[in-house]
C-alpha cells in the first residue's frame, strides 16, 4: 500500500498542494513551523479522518477560509483508490468524505482503505501519559484493520452516554431500577466483545513487541505489555470477561449511584508496559521510554501486515534527531527490510544509510509550499 499522490487545499498553512511521492522513502526538510508536521497530519486524516493533535476540524481550516480539502490516490492490493474529504465550517455543511467519487455516510464503511502508524514526539504519552493515551493506540489500530470494532466502540461510547445519563438521574438513591438493569445488560455485552478483542491483539502485538525491543537494545531489556481491568487487575486472553465484568458491577453500584457516573468498563482499563519486571512509566529513562515506542511502533508494522496482507504507511515525524545513531540504524534497515512507503520530517538533511536499491525522494518544505 503508498500514497501515490496529495492533493490539500486551504489546509492549516497550506493555500494549495499537489504532489507525487515515492513508493518507498520520502524525506521532507524545513525549519520548524513550516508545514512539515501539517503534512504528515493531512496523511493520517486520510486514513482516521480526525486528526491525532489535540485540535477541531474547524482549527485545520486555513487561516481566513471556510473549508479545507484532502485528497489522496492510493495503490493498494486492492486496487487503485481515491479518497477525498471535504470539510467547511458547520455553517456551510460539515464534513464530506468520497471514495471514487462516491459519497460515504459511515467512517466505519472505509477505514482501512489506507492504513497508517504514526511515530511522533507526542507518542511518549503511550508511557508517561494518562490511560486514554495508551487505550487509543490499541482502538486505532483495531479500527484500521477491524471497521466491525470501530462499530463496536461508537456504539459503546453512546450506550455509556445513555448510562451515565441515567445514573445522574438516580444520583443520591440506592434504587435500582428495571431501566438500569436493561443499560447494565447491553453494556456488559459490548464491554464484553470490545476487551475480548484487545486481549486477542495484545496476544498477537506482545510477542513481536518484545523480539524487537531485545534486538533495539542488543538483548538486554525485556519488554511486556499487560492489560489491567479498571487498571488495577491484570487479565487475559482466557480470562472469564464477563464474570469478572459482573464482579466490577457489584462492587461499584452503590458508589456509581452516589456518584452519578459509570466506575468500570473498557474506558476506564490500562496498558502497563513493563521493561525488565518495573512499570516503565516510573522506573524508565527518556531513553527507554523512546525505545519501548518504537518497539511498539514497528512490531504495529507486523501486525497490520498480518491481519490485511500489506504494510501500512510509516510516518516519523521528527523523530530521527531524538533517536541515537544504533536506533536510528536499526529503523532504518527494519524500513528497508519491508516493502513499505514511509514519510520522513527533520529540520537537518541528516545522514541516512540506505542502500541503492532504496529510492529515496528528497522534498524541501517553507511556508507551505513543497519543493523536490
Amino acid at each position: 500500500m503508498y500514497l501515490q499522490r496529495l492533493f490539500l487545499n486551504q489546509f492549516r498553512n497550506y493555500s494549495v498542494l499537489q504532489q507525487d511521492f515515492s513508493s518507498q522513502v520520502n524525506i521532507i526538510t524545513g525549519q520548524n513551523a513550516q508545514g512539515k508536521t501539517n503534512l504528515i497530519e493531512a496523511i493520517y486524516y486520510l486514513s482516521m479522518f480526525k486528526t491525532y493533535r489535540p485540535a477541531q476540524d474547524s482549527q485545520l481550516i486555513k487561516a481566513n477560509t471556510n473549508a479545507f480539502a484532502i485528497s489522496g490516490a492510493v495503490r493498494s492490493k486492492a486496487g487503485d483508490l481515491k479518497i477525498e474529504v471535504v470539510y467547511r465550517n458547520k455553517e456551510t455543511g460539515g464534513k464530506e468524505i468520497k471514495i471514487n467519487g462516491l459519497k460515504i455516510r459511515k467512517i466505519s464503511e472505509i477505514l482501512g482503505n489506507l492504513t497508517v502508524v504514526l511515530f511522533a514526539p507526542e507518542d511518549l504519552n503511550i508511557v508517561k501519559g494518562a490511560p486514554a493515551e495508551r487505550r487509543s493506540l490499541l482502538d486505532n489500530d483495531i479500527s484500521q484493520v477491524n471497521p466491525s470494532y470501530f462499530i463496536n466502540l461508537q456504539r459503546y461510547n453512546r450506550i455509556l452516554a445513555q448510562r451515565n445519563h441515567l445514573l445522574k438521574r438516580l444520583s443520591g438513591s440506592e434504587k435500582i431500577t428495571g431501566e438500569l438493569l436493561v443499560w447494565n445488560e447491553q453494556f456488559i455485552l459490548l464491554s464484553e466483545e470490545i476487551i475480548a478483542k484487545r486481549l486477542q491483539v495484545l496476544e498477537k502485538l506482545i510477542p513481536l513487541t518484545r523480539l524487537i525491543q531485545r534486538k533495539l537494545t542488543e538483548g538486554k531489556e525485556n519488554l511486556d505489555i499487560r492489560y489491567l481491568l479498571n487498571r488495577q487487575k491484570e487479565i487475559k486472553k482466557n480470562d472469564n470477561i464477563r464474570s469478572l465484568l459482573l464482579e466490577d458491577l457489584k462492587k461499584t453500584q452503590k458508589e456509581e449511584l452516589k456518584r452519578g457516573m459509570t466506575l468500570w468498563g473498557p474506558h476506564r482499563d490500562d496498558l502497563l508496559i513493563v521493561l525488565n519486571g518495573n512499570d516503565l512509566k516510573y522506573f524508565g529513562s527518556q531513553g527507554q521510554h523512546r525505545t519501548a515506542v518504537l518497539a511498539i511502533k514497528l512490531a504495529e508494522l507486523e501486525y497490520f501486515k498480518a491481519e490485511s496482507g500489506e504494510y501500512p504507511i510509516l510516518l516519523l515525524d521528527d523523530v530521527m534527531s531524538e533517536l541515537d545513531q544504533k536506533r536510528r540504524e536499526q529503523l532504518i534497515q527494519t524500513i528497508q527490510e519491508k516493502a513499505i512507503q514511509c514519510f520522513i520530517t527533520t529540520t537537518e538533511d541528516l545522514a541516512y544509510p540506505w542502500s541503492e536499491k532504496t529510492t529515496t525522494q528528497k522534498f524541501y518544505i517553507e511556508q507551505g509550499v513543497l519543493n523536490d
